[in-house]
């Protein structure tokens, strides 16, 4: 047959373009004939030149393209330009993905046939690819970019292998009632906005069909399709036909959103496609949880997550700026505890008490207007700051908030009747920095406890007598060490996947001539505040060290020992050198060895960074202590070389029984497990909790339940081996 393209200057053009064409050009007839190949088709498909001459495009199409493929020719040759993807069949029967661009042949002011390139992916070529996107998409979730940004990119990423295919990731609402507009690079403005806010139901479209049934919605005609009543003439109106759209699910099947494809055709999606959405889908998920959990996060670092109050660390951050904004103002500093608050935990249990904490909190919030800064400041604990109020307005404050504790709270139809006992400070009449305000409104707190509850007292000079006995505990504790009065217990840590001793955690005491045992809650400040840190920090590895030594010399099974630096300890001279020779001395090989810090130590990034970086030189392992409670940025988890997240026991010990305390655990071992981190979870003290855990893939635990912490004597074989 004679191609129908005589026009010599036509087929010179052309000629030149095919032939110089790394990928398949071709051109055909309006019937479907090939008219002309390139080089590169013959070598691609394994054709000869002749027998695409003599053969009909759509026998070399694969069976299941083949309809759509035709739906795109014959609008090319009504006068389109259509790119799409498809399959066609190579010689020896293997599969050839290609992405095809085709525009009309115009001759004589009529449509001749059609003219395109197809780009061909193998599958290797396509799967590298898709891994090059999904590499961008985790990189720019590592770096902290925006939740937009990341899903745009998603989307884009999608868009590259579905050409002609617009994409949209939408989010459901904090009420699980509406899907809100996430990404959708191709999609028209006045599409998007009639979207934005979609009901989920039955009857809402593909996306909230199918955020309502949690299943995909193939609607392969929307013209037809009942479900899209709502948005059937703005979807036609813009040319869109078709939409394929997916639930969007957490790790635990709940709806988070949806990823939808729209067609210009009535069309139903390829394998391809369902591949590609389902990828979509896969990275929608971990972008969404990602920011999710880091949002949550965030929030509990200047929020109570059990009463919604700021915590202590927005309290004190907005009293030092109360103090910098208004040093001439007096300020008051209420520092409330709650009266024999542990006999109603111990009696009704801890959800109770938490019950019982939101309802307290619920009465005084009642009484205060914005202007107050209410707290709580962990615990029973609760602060209040009265911004330019003078001593008889915090008389007043005191009263009224006291007030609120006449009247029974009725828990679980019990009335209960309990009290409080509240300390005042006033700036700057009893200090000038936040640290003192506090000591001091604490001490008065105890007062009014000594008088009998339920009462408050400011403080004033005689209640300082604390202050003699800090001087007494300082003077003793500067001797303790030689006196040997300092001393080691260890604490298990067992790893979760196989339920065997995993390594300990060496935790200091002081039983002391004068106090008796101290906690450490009260001589490790002072040891920071002293300087005497350092050499006690020191005596601590050292000690840890050796004891570990002498367990693996005596075949014990424990591969590893854990020992908490203090940030004086951090920033102290050459502590890399100091370890070092810490473990040259005790024959300890330092991958034995974790050292933790506070979250709240990670704030100075660069220069914990540096620190870190030279422990990590010796090969020593990084935990991050109290994870959650500290640092509202998530930026230092890739900036830093951390090994190891510990959960915070505030978080494990509502875990089986708070459902908002579940959420915040598992989202962190989620975090975790995607920055490649090892996750410990602290105060495990009941089955259900290390059984949540364990369904979640912590990787190991300590608490009560799994071990106290004990002296090295009865460490073995108390603590090993253990059945979990």
């Amino acid at each position: 047959m004679e191609p129908i393209f005589t026009s010599s200057s036509l087929l010179t053009a052309y000629q030149w373009l095919f032939e110089q064409d790394d990928e398949i050009s071709f051109a055909m007839d309006t019937s479907g004939r090939i008219q002309l190949m390139n080089e590169a088709a013959t070598r691609l498909l394994g054709y000869s030149a002749t027998e695409f001459f003599t053969m009909d495009y759509t026998a070399i199409l694969l069976k299941q393209h083949a309809a759509q493929t035709v739906q795109h020719f014959q609008r090319v040759f009504t006068g389109h330009k259509e790119s799409f993807r498809t399959a066609l069949r190579h010689k020896n029967r293997q599969v050839v993905y290609v992405a095809v661009t085709a525009v009309p042949i115009f001759h004589d002011q009529k449509i001749q046939g059609a003219i395109g390139i197809a780009r061909v992916r193998t599958e290797e070529q396509y799967n590298s690819d898709l891994l090059n996107g999904q590499n961008a998409v985790l990189q720019m979730i590592a770096k902290g970019a925006p939740i937009q940004d990341v899903l745009q990119q998603i989307v884009n990423t999608i868009e590259r292998f579905s050409p002609g295919h617009p994409c949209s990731i939408l989010l459901l609402d904090e009420e699980k009632k509406h899907l809100y507009h996430g990404a959708a690079s191709h999609l028209p403005n006045e599409y998007i906005t009639a979207i934005n806010g979609a009901a989920i139901g039955e009857n809402q479209g593909s996306c909230g069909t199918a955020a309502f049934l949690k299943k995909p919605v193939m609607t392969t005609d929307i013209k037809q399709d009942l479900r899209w009543a709502n948005y059937r003439d703005i979807a036609l109106k813009h040319g869109l036909k078709a939409c394929w759209s997916t639930p969007v699910f957490d790790n635990d099947r709940n709806v988070i959103g949806t990823f939808a494809m729209y067609y210009n055709q009535v069309s139903a999606p390829t394998s391809m496609d369902k591949r590609i959405i389902q990828e979509a889908t896969d990275l929608a998920s971990l972008a969404i949880q990602h920011y999710k959990a880091k949002n949550q996060i965030q929030q509990l670092a200047y929020h109570d997550y059990l009463t919604g109050l700021p915590n202590r660390r927005q309290f004190r951050r907005v009293l030092d700026e109360t103090i910098a904004h208004s040093p001439d103002e007096t300020h008051a500093l209420l520092f409330l505890d709650l009266d024999r608050f542990k006999f109603i935990n111990d009696s009704f249990g801890h959800k109770s008490g938490d019950e019982l904490l939101k309802m307290i909190v619920g009465r005084i919030q009642s009484r205060l207007d914005d202007t107050v800064l209410f707290s709580r400041e962990g615990g029973d604990e609760f602060t209040i700051l009265l911004k330019a109020a003078d001593e008889q307005q915090a008389d007043i404050m005191a009263k009224i908030v006291l007030d609120e504790f006449r009247a029974p709270f009725t828990l679980f139809e019990n009335d209960l009747f309990i009290t409080a006992s509240i300390g005042i400070s006033l700036y700057p009449r009893d200090g000038l920095q936040e640290e003192e305000l506090f000591r001091k409104a604490d001490i008065a707190m105890y007062e009014a406890k000594k008088r009998g509850r339920n009462s408050y007292e400011f403080y004033t000079n005689t209640l300082d007598r604390q202050s003699l006995k800090k001087l007494k505990m300082e003077s003793e504790l500067r001797t303790a060490l030689d006196r040997g009065e300092l001393f080691l217990v260890y604490q298990p840590v067992h790893n979760l996947c196989t339920g065997q001793l995993q390594g300990a955690e060496a935790l200091i005491r002081w039983n002391s001539r004068h106090f008796g045992l101290v906690s450490p809650a009260d001589f490790i400040p002072l040891a920071e505040e002293t300087g005497l840190i350092i050499p006690i920090g020191e005596w601590v590895i050292r000690t840890a060290c050796r004891q570990l030594n002498i367990w693996q010399t005596l075949g014990q099974p424990i591969q590893s020992i854990s020992v908490n630096l203090s940030i004086s300890q951090f920033y102290q001279h050459n502590l890399a050198g100091m370890i070092e020779s810490i473990l040259q001395e005790t024959g300890v090989h330092p991958s034995h060895v974790t050292c933790e810090i506070t979250e709240s130590m990670t704030m100075d990034t660069d220069n914990v960074a540096a620190v870190l970086h030279s422990l990590k030189s010796l090969g020593v392992s990084i935990s991050i202590d109290d994870f959650g409670t500290g640092y509202s940025s998530l930026s230092y988890l890739q900036k830093l070389p951390i090994d190891t997240l510990k959960i915070d026991q505030s978080f494990v010990r509502d875990i089986a029984v708070n459902e908002s305390a579940e959420k915040i655990a598992t989202t962190i071992i989620l975090m975790a497990h995607h920055l490649g981190l090892h996750v410990v979870a602290e105060g495990v003290e009941t089955a259900e909790q290390l059984q949540i855990l364990r369904d979640y893939r912590c990787n190991a635990a300590q608490g009560y339940l799994l071990g106290r912490p004990v002296p090295p004597d009865e460490f073995f074989p108390k603590n090993f081996p253990v059945s979990l």
